[in-house]
């Protein structure tokens, strides 16, 4: 069960969607080339330092932007 829509400022919200961009491409440097969702990054012993300054509803929130705009995958 996802946890309810933060009412997240727009430029809140492109400043997450960069920091979960930029921890998806620092991640698959580290594993190869392989994809793991900024949601699952979130807390975890690899989760970038970018993603650090935001919670996790405000991650959430960008990578279903960046889904929606065929930026990451489903």
């Amino acid at each position: 069960m996802s946890l309810p829509p933060e009412n997240i400022h727009p430029r809140r919200l492109i400043d997450a969607a960069d920091a979960a961009l930029q921890a998806v491409v620092e991640v698959a440097d580290l594993l190869n080339g392989s994809y793991v969702p900024p949601t699952r990054l979130m807390g975890s012993a690899m989760q970038p330092e970018c993603l650090g300054e935001f919670t996790f509803c405000e991650v959430q929130e960008a990578t279903a932007f960046l889904v929606r705009l065929g930026v990451l995958p489903t």
